[in-house]
């Protein structure tokens, strides 16, 4: 993303800050709807509408996933799970950790190119803020 050092200006609050970046990266095309959860489910920031998948239903399956993740525990450690449903929509949970917690990207991708990085560069944007 272009600028993207910019983006998060001083003076705003955290949320807003990252919601500036998620909707940088919507009008980009990089996904319809976009949400970061803590572990224990709590909405942190969101960007998006999609017509496919609600908040409450993508906070379900981050939760249940969360659980999935910690029965692996770490002998294999989970970055990304993928779902893909109907016309050609993907569901992406990234898993990350930022401000000493374990925190839950969940995205609505609409097919295009360009989410994979776009989900990395918004992660180090989070965890980078203070």
């Amino acid at each position: 993303m272009s600028g993207s050092d910019d983006i998060g200006a001083a003076g705003l609050p955290l949320q807003d800050r990252i919601q500036q970046v998620m909707q940088t990266y919507r009008e980009e095309d990089r996904w319809e709807s976009i949400y970061l959860f803590s572990a224990e489910g709590f909405l942190m920031a969101r960007d998006g509408v999609s017509a496919s998948y609600n908040e409450d239903a993508l906070l379900e399956f981050s939760l249940t996933l969360v659980s999935a993740v910690e029965l692996l525990g770490d002998n294999m450690p989970v970055k990304e799970i993928i779902i893909r449903g109907k016309e050609r929509k993907r569901l992406v949970f990234r898993y990350f950790e930022a401000w000493g917690s374990n925190l839950v990207l969940a995205a609505v991708i609409t097919g295009r190119k360009g989410y994979i990085r776009a989900m990395d560069r918004l992660i180090k944007h989070i965890a980078n803020q203070q």
